[in-house]
């Protein structure tokens, strides 16, 4: 059944354009603050855990008009207002509020693709070159992003990631396109969904603003925020063309804690059942050998954070875990992460550090552990997957990793950024058996388990006409090199030891 492609590809971004039309917009070029910047990332989360910004922080894009009211309120106090974090948001909020069209170009330069990514933009191949076009118009956003890349490992050689259209109607917006996301509160990386694999192209809602619901026995959640989104996953694949259906829900009903519910499914696909029968099964949750086809491959569960200031330091707890399965109308098989974060300010500088966990095997904290389970599927048996990177976290399965993060951002824009983490890649020292034309290697996976120390550094400079203009570099080392598996198991591709990364980028005013 044809008509779940053709919704993808034609119909909705037509009608989020129409639907749009005449509806008020606030004059932004780009409606949110894409991931890939952990320096906003840093400044949002520190001034939602000092009171200073009501909205849930821990879903990303973050959208301008969570963070703008915030800006503009001229009797915030001066906790709130005497930091390098309100200071840097203001400067990109009113940047984009400058003019209605911007143009940047970004050039990135790698000696090998990075193998583990965390929150910060890397380059994704040995040689990257984008134009960057974000337009505003009415009620109408639109962002182009031509980027060539020099021999990449998936064979795009020319992509448009992270281009969109997307348009306001009341307090939704509607969007087509493929944009990064990252959910969860981690730092370092996300159980379900974050920017490791290129994102996935599709239409999307979510709401505009995150406010307190006027109904009573919603209204003690607090602010809320809810983001749905359907796309489609490559061709080339065990199972070509499968939907990725994805929804989050996130409250806030102090200022101190906020709640997030996530789910995600792969769907339909060449050779699967793709009716509204086999959509309302996936929908309630009726797979795992409920039916005579198993309609889905889904990923659910949910993530806390908790947190509160302490002079003029903030410290934070957070906590993630999801789903492989599903038990009594409960996620089952858990993946699991968790840290501590602690953001002080000396001077006008800022810093952030945490010590993260992650430990994709499931089952492994509330129960026994269950290997070769994680982002895999009896079905889709590329598993959870988009151009051979996993969609969630950067570590891949059966992997049990401790990271420690430090990052110094200076008043005049500039920042330099630390982790360290001891990996136990796939500790059960197996892996799943899958068709021999599943394509692209298992990043990150080796054939056998793999004890490995990573260090990854980057400093950020600003150049050219100030914040205009930024130069990143960066690198990721590791005490010796990694063998990941091939898909036909025939043997493995090996990435060096130290890894050397440049991007410049330029916005023109």
């Amino acid at each position: 059944m044809q008509y779940v492609s053709f919704l993808l590809k034609r119909v909705a971004p037509l009608a989020a354009l129409l639907s749009t039309l005449g509806m008020p917009v606030h004059s932004m070029a780009t409606p949110w603050i894409p991931v890939g910047d952990q320096r906003a990332k840093h400044s949002v989360q520190l001034l939602a855990d000092r009171g200073c910004l009501a909205a849930p922080s821990t879903t990303w894009p973050m959208m301008w008009a969570d963070v703008s009211p915030a800006l503009d309120n001229e009797e915030a106090p001066e906790y709130c207002r005497n930091t390098s974090a309100w200071r840097y948001l203001t400067f990109e909020r009113n940047m984009q509020r400058r003019s209605n069209a911007h143009l940047g170009v970004k050039l990135g330069h790698a000696t090998r693709e990075p193998l583990f990514r965390d929150f910060n933009h890397a380059p994704r191949s040995t040689g990257e070159a984008t134009i960057n076009i974000d337009v505003h118009a009415g009620p109408v956003a639109l962002g182009l992003n031509p980027t060539y890349v020099e021999d990449p490992l998936d064979g795009d050689e020319w992509r448009f990631d992270n281009s969109y259209l997307a348009g306001k109607a009341g307090n939704w917006v509607f969007g087509a396109g493929a944009i990064d996301r990252w959910w969860g509160p981690g730092w370092h990386s996300s159980v379900i969904l974050s920017n490791n694999a290129r994102p996935v192209p599709g239409v999307w809602v979510n709401r505009g603003q995150a406010r307190r619901s006027n109904w009573r026995p919603m209204s003690w959640l607090g602010p809320w925020n809810l983001v749905v989104f359907a796309g489609e996953l490559e061709n080339n694949r065990h199972v070509s063309n499968a939907k990725l259906l994805g929804a989050r829900f996130t409250v806030k009903p102090a200022s101190f804690i906020e709640l997030g519910a996530n789910r995600t499914a792969q769907w339909a696909g060449e050779g699967q059942p793709s009716n509204l029968k086999s959509l309302g099964n996936a929908i309630i949750g009726r797979d795992n050998g409920q039916t005579k086809e198993d309609p889905s491959n889904q990923l659910a569960g949910f993530d806390l954070r908790i947190a509160a200031p302490i002079g003029k330091a903030t410290l934070g707890f957070y906590a993630q875990l999801i789903g492989e399965d599903e038990a009594g109308g409960m996620p089952a098989k858990d993946m699991q992460q968790a840290g501590l974060d602690l953001a002080t300010q000396f001077g006008l500088n800022e810093q952030r550090f945490y010590f993260e966990v992650a430990d994709n095997q499931t089952g492994r904290w509330l129960s026994d552990g269950v290997p070769n389970v994680g982002y895999e599927h009896s079905v889709y048996k590329t598993g959870y997957r988009y151009k051979g990177r996993v969609m969630g976290s950067t570590w891949e399965s059966d992997s049990r990793v401790y990271t420690l993060g430090a990052a110094q951002y200076f008043a005049n824009g500039n920042d330099l950024t630390l982790t360290y983490s001891y990996a136990r890649l796939n500790y059960t020292g197996t892996v799943r058996s899958r068709p021999t034309d599943v394509p692209g290697p298992l990043l990150g996976l080796p054939k056998k388990e793999q004890k490995v120390h990573v260090m990854t550094v980057s400093y950020g400079v600003n150049l050219l006409q100030g914040k205009a203009g930024r130069l990143t570099l960066a690198g990721q080392f590791t005490d010796k090199d990694i063998n990941v598996v091939k898909t036909d198991h025939s043997g493995q591709r090996t990435w060096p030891k130290a890894i050397g990364m440049a991007t410049w980028e330029y916005r023109f005013d």
